[in-house]
Formats: structure tokens, C-alpha cells, sequence
């Protein structure tokens, strides 16, 4: 038996080696009496669980996209592993100690090529890809067309990840043990969205703590309901703008006030009880945890900007794997700012992705 916030988890495995998980309410939501004991028993350690797309990324760059009906030579052609979900599950791994962290990626892939080059890739990195299900057809693949004038044209086909159902979702996904359900669920929109909410609902229901970056943005189910079983909602400025439905014109990301008040109207606009993080780019970070002060964090200084697109997916994997491992929020938010800012001196989202030595090193030099 092992306590969540407000509920009573027993897990059961009978002699045919079936699993039964009896959840019963407890003690009011946010009353835990020895969380710390029930929620790391002995000679485990904490575990975050990832359920989202994997894609595998056919790069072109070019000086120009042709016209229709017209053939051009490119400038380079480049093949990586992707998807918003395992590149958040490498970041996890990554920076974070797999002698203190354990990470699992939950997602689908074809029975193809690609489906086998994007579970080594996670595999490879020390991920348990053991609930990475192998379906026939055609893993998920995104298509970019890269102009040298910096637009890009993106074709996905959804592939398997497209395949879920609500009725899919299971709290076997979300089982480490017979003893234990993982501490955390890290999510995104990638998926289907009726399977994003039932996941979400199931989690929840568990009483395990939900990491969830909406993106891409799907504004239909950004409602208090939803927000309300979220424990860290992880932004960008952009994503922020959609909730608070108050985009950033004429704002100036340089006056710190003003980008703090925005943050902390999330709490207002959901009733909102968890840590909203909101990060800014170059401008910084603000993290807001419910019944405190918002709080803005100055950037690392990048030495070079090479590539930005990896950034936030190596901010939310340092942030939580720190929050994992038992550091605070402020703590983690610093290992997070650490790891984005590396990133955005190389090229590409997953091949950027640092490692948590390299992170240790900056926020080290920084103190």
C-alpha cells in the first residue's frame, strides 16, 4: 500500500500473476500525512513515465521550396529520431541520474525501420522502451522543408501514434511495480486528444503527479476542469498567451513585472492550484507555485544561438528530472534554464538534448 495526495493505493497480485490496484479516498486533496515514506518505498527510486509521439524526422534543406510541377537539387538531406514525446523522454533520461531517476517512454511505433531506429535511439540512452508498442503499419513520421531564409513547411503523418483510442489507456502503463505506481506523467498534445484527456483523467484519478506541455496548442481543452489535475504545467510564451487568451503585443519581455502578473493569471483565469513554469526564451523564465509569489529567473548567457528548436523540450527534461530527483521548483527551474540554454548552441531537437554533467557543470559556474 502507498498513499497519493488524497487516496489510498493498494496493489495486489494474485497467484496467477494478475495485478489488481484498489484505489479508495483518503484524507482531503492536498492532505498527506507521510508522503515522503509511502511515495519512494524502501529501495526504490522515483519515476517518471512519458506518454507521447514518436517520429521519425525527414530533414530537407533548400534554398527554395519548388513550385508545383517543379524538381530542384537541395542543399543536404538529414534523417533524426523525433516526436514531442521521445524527445521529452530522452531529455528526462539524459539529465537526470539513471542511479536516482528511472524513465519509461509509453507510445506506439510501426513495424518498419523507422519505428526500430526511434525505440534504440530512446533505448540506447538508458530508457526502458518496454511499453513502446510494435503495431503493423507505418511508425509517425514528420517531413521538413528547411529554407535557408529560416521558414520551414512541416508534413506529419501521424502513423501510429495516430492509432490510439481512449479505451486504450490503461493504469498498467502507469505501474512500475507491484508495489508502486510511477510518481510522475509527462504529456504533450501529439496524440490523439480524447487519449491526452483520458490519460490525464486516469493519472489523476491515481493520484500520480502530471507533467503537461500543451503543445501543440489544442485551446478546446485548456478548461479549469482539465487544468485542475495538472500539478506542473509547463509553457512558453506563446502557449502562456493561449490560456491567458492575451497575446504578447506590445509587451515588453524585458520588464519582469509584467511577465510575472501574466503567469500568475493562470491560477486566477483556472483556479489553478499546482506550479505553473513559463519560459521566455532568451528573456528568462517565471515559475509560480500556488499560494506563493511568481518569480522570475534571469537566462543563462548563451555563447552562441545555433538552433533553438530543442530548447524547450531540454528545459522540461532537466526541470523534471531535478523535481523527480527531490530538488525544489526554484532549484529545478535553474537546472532547466541550464540545459535549455546549452541547447540552443547546437542543431537539432534530439541531438541537442545535453547531458546532466554538462548541465551540473553551468549551473555550477553560475553560483
Amino acid at each position: 500500500m502507498f498513499s497519493r495526495r488524497d487516496r489510498e493505493v493498494y496493489i495486489h497480485q494474485g497467484s496467477s500473476g494478475s495485478i489488481e490496484i484498489v484505489v479508495e479516498e483518503s484524507q482531503p486533496h492536498g492532505c498527506v500525512v507521510n508522503e515522503e515514506r509511502f511515495r519512494y518505498p524502501p529501495n526504490n527510486m522515483p519515476h517518471v513515465t512519458i506518454f507521447g509521439s514518436l517520429n521519425y524526422d525527414l530533414v530537407v534543406s533548400t534554398n527554395r521550396i519548388p513550385q508545383g510541377g517543379e524538381t530542384i537539387h537541395c542543399d543536404s538531406f538529414a534523417t533524426h529520431c523525433g516526436g514531442k514525446g521521445a524527445n521529452q523522454a530522452l531529455a528526462v533520461r539524459k539529465l537526470s541520474s539513471p542511479k536516482t531517476v528511472g524513465v519509461r517512454m509509453v507510445g506506439r511505433v510501426g513495424q518498419d525501420a523507422f519505428g526500430q531506429q526511434l525505440k534504440a535511439g530512446l533505448a540506447n540512452a538508458g530508457t526502458d522502451v518496454s511499453l513502446i508498442e510494435e503495431i503493423p503499419g507505418e511508425s509517425g513520421v514528420a517531413v521538413i522543408l528547411l529554407e535557408r531564409s529560416g521558414e520551414n513547411r512541416i508534413l506529419v503523418h501521424a502513423g501510429a501514434n495516430g492509432t490510439y483510442k481512449p479505451e486504450d489507456v490503461n493504469l498498467g502503463w502507469f505501474t512500475v511495480d507491484v508495489q508502486r505506481l510511477t510518481d510522475f506523467l509527462v504529456i504533450q498534445n501529439e496524440l490523439p486528444i480524447p487519449v491526452v484527456l483520458r490519460a490525464i483523467e486516469v493519472a489523476y484519478d491515481n493520484g500520480i503527479e502530471i507533467v503537461y506541455n500543451p503543445s501543440p496548442m489544442e485551446q478546446s481543452i485548456l478548461t479549469p476542469e482539465v487544468i485542475s489535475k495538472i500539478s506542473y504545467l509547463v509553457v512558453n510564451e506563446s502557449e502562456l498567451a493561449a490560456l491567458t487568451q492575451e497575446d504578447f503585443f506590445g509587451t515588453d519581455l524585458a520588464d519582469h513585472a509584467a511577465l510575472v502578473g501574466r503567469v500568475k493569471e493562470v491560477h486566477v483565469k483556472y483556479d489553478f492550484k499546482g506550479t505553473v513554469v513559463t519560459t521566455f526564451g532568451g528573456h528568462g523564465t517565471v515559475y509560480s507555485i500556488y499560494g506563493s509569489e511568481a518569480v522570475f529567473v534571469e537566462p543563462f548567457k548563451a555563447k552562441q544561438v545555433v538552433d533553438t528548436t530543442g530548447a524547450g523540450d531540454s528545459f522540461l527534461g532537466a526541470f523534471v528530472g531535478a523535481v523527480a530527483a527531490g530538488k525544489s521548483v526554484p532549484e529545478a527551474v535553474k537546472w532547466g534554464a541550464a540545459a535549455g540554454c546549452l541547447a540552443v548552441g547546437r542543431e537539432g531537437a534530439a541531438d541537442s538534448i545535453p547531458m546532466l554533467d554538462e548541465a551540473a557543470a553551468l549551473v555550477q559556474n553560475e553560483q
